[in-house]
């Protein structure tokens, strides 16, 4: 377990927190001595403005999705927790900070990983996901029982289930970024990566309603850049749409037909 994960179990245990209906985020921040407000910020999600002793947490006002607001009040947290004790520090968090798996950036990287430890607890994750079958479906009861966003909830999937999977976020067209656990048999898309037409996820992208259910695609609809990739393979395709960011959020696993 590294750093921030570590952080993330010292603030459960410091608070006696046992299940997610127990971790009520501005209550903990309010005893970690940082005050949570709402504001209009005009680029960012989240704002932190810390030194050794206190802090002040500002929430975007125009976060609609309340996993999204949760999950970014418990980024800001991370951040304070990971570094308090410096003189004087502050960190603004775009929505590529806070949904861009594996971030550029060391301290929003930290400060996710942070969130999704404190809000998906790997043992009451484990409990929550097991012998459950992948699909959307799962995905969306995972953000719903934890009170996150279904990004954070798939992502928390491909990082603790050990089921072959692969998670995808396009925008306007294209892959922005890509998470295929140790499990998924192929391993590269590129970043910017077009969408291809025998994808389900192209269709939102041309206008076309996107079924919610699962379908089968081939292999070379998502990885036609990777080397391991034959024609012979196919994989179970499911999306959810994201109108308010231009987005889909896709999963990929494996056909065992």
């Amino acid at each position: 377990m590294g750093r921030a994960a570590e952080k993330a179990v010292e603030l459960l245990d410091k608070y006696c927190i046992d299940n997610p209906a127990q971790l009520e985020l501005e209550v903990i921040a309010n005893a970690e001595y940082l005050i949570v407000e709402e504001a209009p910020l005009k680029n960012e999600l989240g704002r932190i403005v810390y030194n050794e002793d206190y802090g002040l947490i500002k929430i975007s006002s125009r976060i609609k999705e309340p996993g999204m607001k949760r999950f970014t009040l418990a980024h800001e947290i991370g951040h304070y927790c990971i570094s308090k004790g410096r003189k004087l520090n502050k960190h603004g968090c775009s929505l590529e900070n806070l949904t861009t798996f594996k971030n550029n950036l060391k301290s929003e990287q930290e400060a996710n990983i942070f969130a999704a430890e404190l809000l998906m607890h790997k043992p009451w994750f484990s409990d929550f996901i097991r012998d459950k079958e992948i699909n959307m479906e799962l995905i969306k009861n995972i953000a719903s029982y934890f009170n996150v966003s279904v990004t954070a909830a798939a992502i928390r999937y491909a990082e603790i289930g050990q089921y072959p999977i692969a998670v995808i976020m396009s925008k306007d067209g294209k892959v922005t970024w890509c998470y295929m656990n140790e499990y998924f048999p192929l391993k590269f898309i590129p970043k910017g990566y077009f969408l291809r037409k025998d994808s389900i996820a192209y269709d939102y992208f041309e206008g076309k309603e996107v079924q919610e259910t699962p379908d089968l695609v081939p292999g070379i609809a998502w990885f036609r850049e990777d080397y391991k990739c034959t024609k012979e393979m196919i994989f179970w395709e499911n999306d959810i749409v994201m109108p308010n960011y231009n987005s889909v959020l896709t999963i990929l696993w494996e056909f065992d037909g």
